[in-house]
């Protein structure tokens, strides 16, 4: 059989009749962001579990913040829950050749997002405090939008610290992007002139 004929990879969704706590959900749902679209429901299980799988290190996966959320479970317990994220509609799967690859539905993005960009504000903020630069190379393949609101939170909440740090962001980024950086800091320069005050909290950034 050549590789054209092969049939594509079947998913069976087994939820097993589980609950899943909100908690649980917010764990896988987080785990899924840094699976969507290029793997599927045994990776993002796998990534739950804290498994040393090969194509977890691959993807550098184990330094992800979701790894091993769920790891006090079984691997079929954490397939179920994941199962039942998919059947009650905050997780789908579409088709990438053969394999079957996950998906966010409008209803687990809608959840999903605002953690997400919390978690690029802190990642930030930690780059700020460990004098690290490369924001632009983490958020290079990040939606446009997320990147958007990211910054909009950072120019909410950041002193004059950030500046530079934004700067270097902006030397590698879109138009787009770069326009949105620098309102950013003109906010942040105006902001801090103002109020004199520090808004970068250090319980933000440990």
């Amino acid at each position: 059989m050549s590789r054209r004929d092969r049939p594509r990879s079947p998913v069976n969704l087994d939820s097993g009749g589980v609950d899943v706590s909100p908690e649980e959900l917010t764990a896988i749902l987080h785990g899924a962001y840094s699976v969507v679209h290029r793997g599927g429901r045994s990776q993002l299980v796998k990534l739950l579990k804290g498994s040393r799988d090969k194509r977890i290190l691959e993807f550098g996966l184990d330094a992800d913040d979701s790894y091993g959320a769920l790891a006090h479970l079984t691997l079929d317990d954490i397939a179920h829950k994941v199962d039942w994220a998919i059947e009650e509609g905050y997780l789908d799967y579409y088709y990438e050749w053969r394999q079957p690859l996950l998906m966010f539905t409008e209803r687990g993005w809608k959840l999903e997002r605002p953690a997400a960009i919390e978690n690029y504000y802190e990642q930030f903020c930690r780059d700020v405090v460990d004098g690290d630069m490369r924001m632009a190379e983490r958020m290079i393949d990040i939606k446009t939008d997320v990147q958007l609101d990211s910054i909009e939170l950072i120019a909410q909440r950041c002193d004059e610290r950030c500046l530079e740090h934004l700067e270097a962001w902006s030397s590698k980024a879109t138009k787009r992007i770069r326009k949105k950086i620098s309102w950013a800091q003109r906010t942040i320069r105006a902001r801090t002139a103002d109020s004199g005050s520090t808004c970068i909290r250090e319980e933000g950034v440990n």
